[in-house]
């Protein structure tokens, strides 16, 4: 067993024992040096440098379907709560600290933007987006396997506005969504604001939707929509595999249900390659694909976009009524930094430091909550999701929490039926050296 602190096999000695070439040797110490766990010292070989944290049971999910209803979110989030040691950290929405961010790099773009504004700058930009930008969008689609062009894309004001336009495209006020449980809660606040009804479907590690009770949920119920992020799902962090993700495309294409798939954090799994996104299997426009690039790159940008499928042109036009199109200058920004590659580079780095912050919180988290804790473990992003004891109440602890600058988000915020009442969730988009020391004065408010 080794420990930290200990020296591992050499390239040589790795090659033969494994009977694997050099290059798979270097690779796969190249690997483990990114994720944190070894370190290499010059002439010296590597060294562990940190172990895997442990498994322990999964947080619990309900299993029941209930019926539809009204989503009522709104306030669920901690705001407002004056701090009596002063403010200590962020841990509520689910964006990466500047201190992870290409600042410099990004400042850098703002500037060569600036310069090719020209006369322009006092035009709107088309309801679709910048087609330079649209260019650089269609590009990293089709690294999740998603074939598109410009045209295919509508560049928005970030995510939420990217989920807004798609289900007033397709839904009413009063129709009944299919969403996953738990589900993102501000996704629950776009539905609240449009007025449509969750039904809530278990949600399966590794499948997305419980299936059998989403056909199930269907035969009952005329579904306007289903909601998932079967990528990296918020706040789960685990990812639906390509068989799973088929046959739910398969489903609703059969059964007209149109499916709104949010993969805002499908870039930051920690092990590649990346999975392919729910877009990837779609052949007949009936999913309406959705992401952005603000949580973890530029969140001052605010851009994120939508490819609505057979529906591009009504969300074109409730674009267009809106906000008429996205600010130019974000969008000339942005698309210099994705035409430099810069973006490549950003995601590499950010990667490793976002997999060594959530494995050091959840060994504190696991170390220092009380016994019976269950933390879920993330296959990418930043967020975890923690089930407390039976006895402890998720918003009472959030609010001794914002009472002590440390913000964070209850379980009820992520369900439109008010369950998980004794889960946290908590952001990790954070150094090490400032997360760890928050998440030890949340667990001395655990008593």
């Amino acid at each position: 067993m080794l420990r930290v602190g200990d020296r591992l096999p050499s390239i040589r000695q790795l090659r033969e024992a494994h009977r694997i070439s050099a290059a798979t040797a270097v690779a796969c110490y190249l690997w483990l040096e990114r994720q944190g766990y070894v370190r290499a010292r010059p002439k010296s070989g590597y060294f562990v440098a940190r172990t895997p944290a442990p498994e322990g049971p999964a947080p619990g999910i309900t299993r029941r379907v209930r019926g539809p209803v009204s989503v009522r979110v709104s306030g669920l989030a901690p705001a407002g709560v004056e701090p009596a040691r002063g403010p200590v950290i962020d841990m509520g929405p689910a964006a990466v600290s500047p201190a992870l961010l290409p600042v410099r790099r990004l400042n850098r773009s703002v500037r060569l933007a600036l310069s090719a504004f020209s006369d322009h700058a006092v035009c709107y930009e088309d309801p679709s987006g910048s087609d330079r930008l649209r260019r650089q969008i269609a590009r990293l689609m089709f690294l999740q396997g998603v074939t598109c062009t410009a045209d295919d894309v509508i560049v928005t004001s970030g995510s939420t506005e990217a989920l807004h336009l798609a289900l007033r495209a397709i839904t009413r006020p009063g129709d009944i969504v299919a969403i996953e449980s738990p589900s993102c809660y501000e996704s629950l606040q776009v539905l609240e604001s449009l007025h449509l009804r969750a039904l809530e479907i278990p949600h399966i590690r590794h499948e997305g939707m419980d299936f059998a009770k989403l056909e199930a949920a269907a035969s009952r119920h005329r579904l306007a929509a289903i909601l998932t992020t079967a990528t990296c799902h918020n706040p789960f962090g685990d990812c639906a595999d390509d068989g799973a993700k088929a046959r739910l495309v398969a489903f609703a294409t059969r059964h007209a249900i149109p499916i709104v798939e949010g993969d805002c954090f499908g870039d930051l799994v920690f092990v590649p390659p990346r999975p392919r996104s729910m877009k990837a299997f779609d052949t007949e426009g009936i999913v309406l694909h959705y992401s952005s690039l603000a949580n973890h790159l530029a969140p001052g940008f605010n851009l994120g976009w939508v490819h609505p499928g057979r529906w591009r042109a009504q969300v074109r036009h409730l674009k267009s009524l809106t906000n008429v199109a996205s600010a130019r200058l974000p969008q000339l920004a942005l698309a210099e930094f994705l035409e430099s590659g810069a973006l490549e580079a950003h995601l590499r780095d950010l990667r490793a430091a976002l997999w060594r912050a959530v494995e050091a919180a959840r060994n504190e988290v696991l170390r220092t909550f009380p016994a019976g804790t269950r933390v879920s473990q993330p296959e990418g992003g930043w967020v975890l999701w923690v089930q407390l004891p039976e006895s402890f109440d998720g918003a009472e602890v959030v609010a001794r929490a914002a009472a002590e600058g440390i913000i964070i988000l209850p379980g009820i915020a992520f369900s439109a039926n008010g369950q998980y009442r004794n889960c946290i969730r908590l952001a990790c988009g954070h150094p090490v050296d400032v997360l760890v020391p928050a998440i030890r004065r949340l667990a001395t408010l655990l008593v």
